[in-house]
């Protein structure tokens, strides 16, 4: 009976909030009229895919992620079940233009954006496709296409699944509403113990739900990606702070301070990455450093070589994993808007981590708090602090970036662990 309450509910009421709301801030925000523009053609596009290119009885595995950081997270997963099943087709669907535009990967058959999670869409979308699996990262969970999956019989799988201490999910209402949604997914791999046991207090002894702990495949992601770049090479006279992934947000906390270092020291350099590089975005910095009298040039035009200005802005996208190994330290964005970035990124390039406080979705945050490799920040005067520690104080630097690593290094093993629960399960 309360599984058919919640639905009605979520159908009439909450999805039609969220989708008037998006309609509504279109006009002025590009980054929601960008997705919406981009999903009127998903289901045709699908289609068109499933018609022209592969035989329709094969194997599918659908992974939907919701922007390019859970990506990432999904790739080492999505290269190894193209290693063991080469014949299968796999096919991604992303929530968020950032992550849709900034993809390519040739183990992917085909990338689309995910429809509004209507249920009539979902269950056409679901009729096409005909996936073997439907695997989930992270935490873009969408009732609809879950329910669909159920009802046609269709396994689903989260993975790196997380319930923070104190969630909304935890509430005694609304836990209610997650029992449902959680126990229509056939497995949940968590990234901890502690998940694992607020996943199963919400979901209940009873449910047929296999909640597992197997890990954070983020770790093995940025061990790959490392490998594949250039060594750690650090010049003991260059000292380079990489601002990475910073929203306006961050921005508002870190620049000034940043700047009016860079005016008290010459030999301070700066790697100052934008989350999204846009023009104006990008002619914002610039202008403001320029105002401050503070040198600069865009990092591809100078191919990552300062010369003679104190600031590299970057770009363009698919920079970023590799400026962290030149660095002595740096600060990941998001923590003061949405959500911290991708922090293992220079953890596993041994630097200790500066990051807003709202890391709570952030297992790695935690993790680097934890061991001494990250420090999270509250605002402006904190930031001043740990960030003059760090540039000052060599020692400080070099303990907090054996700490990083250690975290990684602690964490490797759970793409593989996942992929072969996903083939066996």
């Amino acid at each position: 009976m309360m599984f058919w309450v919640w639905r009605l509910v979520y159908n009439l009421l909450a999805l039609p909030i969220m989708v008037l709301t998006a309609y509504a801030l279109a006009p002025i925000h590009r980054k929601v009229r960008r997705g919406l523009r981009g999903r009127r053609r998903t289901v045709r596009r699908v289609a068109e895919f499933r018609a022209a290119h592969h035989n329709p009885d094969g194997l599918l595995y659908w992974f939907h992620v919701a922007s390019h950081g859970e990506y990432e997270q999904s790739r080492p997963i999505i290269e190894g079940l193209r290693e063991v099943s080469p014949e299968a087709i796999i096919v991604v669907s992303f929530f968020s233009p950032s992550g849709y535009e900034n993809f390519s990967h040739a183990a992917v058959d085909f990338k689309f954006y995910l429809p509004l999670d209507f249920p009539w869409s979902m269950r056409r979308l679901l009729k096409i496709l005909r996936p073997h699996r439907v695997v989930i990262a992270s935490y873009d969970l969408w009732p609809n296409m879950i329910w669909a999956c159920q009802q046609q019989g269709i396994p689903t799988t989260l993975f790196a699944a997380r319930i923070v201490p104190g969630s909304s999910k935890q509430w005694p209402v609304v836990s209610n509403f997650y029992k449902y949604l959680y126990g229509a997914i056939r497995q949940v791999y968590t990234v901890s113990e502690a998940d694992h046991r607020r996943v199963k207090a919400i979901v209940g002894e009873r449910s047929d739900t296999v909640v597992r702990n197997l890990g954070n495949p983020r770790y093995d992601r940025v061990v790959e990606r490392n490998s594949n770049g250039l060594p750690v090479v650090r010049n003991s006279r260059e000292r380079i702070i990489v601002l990475g992934s910073l929203h306006k947000e961050d921005d508002a906390v870190v620049g000034q301070v940043v700047i009016d270092l860079l005016k008290q020291d010459q030999s301070l350099r700066v790697l100052w990455a934008p989350h999204e590089p846009e023009l104006e975005v990008l002619e914002a910095i610039s202008q403001r450093l320029t105002a401050a009298g503070i040198s600069w040039e865009k990092f591809g035009r100078r191919l990552g070589r300062f010369r003679d200005h104190q600031v590299l802005i970057i770009d363009g996208v698919g920079y970023l994993a590799e400026t962290y190994n030149r660095g002595i330290l740096a600060y990941v964005g998001g923590g003061f808007s949405s959500g911290v970035h991708n922090l293992m990124e220079p953890a596993i390039a041994g630097i200790p981590v500066i990051f807003g406080p709202n890391h709570n979705r952030s297992h790695e945050a935690e993790q680097l708090i934890d061991y001494g490799g990250g420090v999270s920040v509250a605002g402006v005067d904190e930031f001043r602090t740990q960030l003059v520690r760090l540039i000052n104080d060599e020692e400080a630097r070099r303990l907090g970036g054996t700490a990083a690593m250690k975290v990684v290094e602690d964490n490797l093993g759970a793409a593989g662990r996942i992929l072969h629960a996903i083939l066996s399960e």
